[in-house]
C-alpha cells in the first residue's frame, strides 16, 4: 500500500481551504479574499518551497491584532 505524499502548497490548502470546507465554514474564510475573515501568519520564508518554514513564524495578526 503506497501512501499520497502532497507538496509543501497542498499541505497549506488542505489545512487552510480544505478544513473551511470540511466544516461547512468555506464562504466566510478558509482563503484571503476581500470579504473573508482570516487570521494570518507572517513568515521569514516561503512555505510552498519548504513546509518547515510554517515554523519560521515572524508576526500572528489574529482579528486584525498583532499579537506576536
Amino acid at each position: 500500500m503506497s501512501l499520497a505524499v502532497l507538496t509543501p502548497l497542498e499541505y497549506i490548502k488542505a489545512g487552510t481551504r480544505g478544513g473551511a470546507r470540511a466544516i461547512g465554514i468555506e464562504a466566510s474564510t478558509g482563503t484571503i479574499e476581500a470579504g473573508k475573515t482570516a487570521d494570518l501568519l507572517i513568515l521569514a520564508a516561503d512555505p510552498a518551497a519548504d513546509i518547515r518554514n510554517t515554523r519560521r513564524i515572524v508576526h500572528v495578526i489574529q482579528r486584525g491584532r498583532d499579537v506576536r
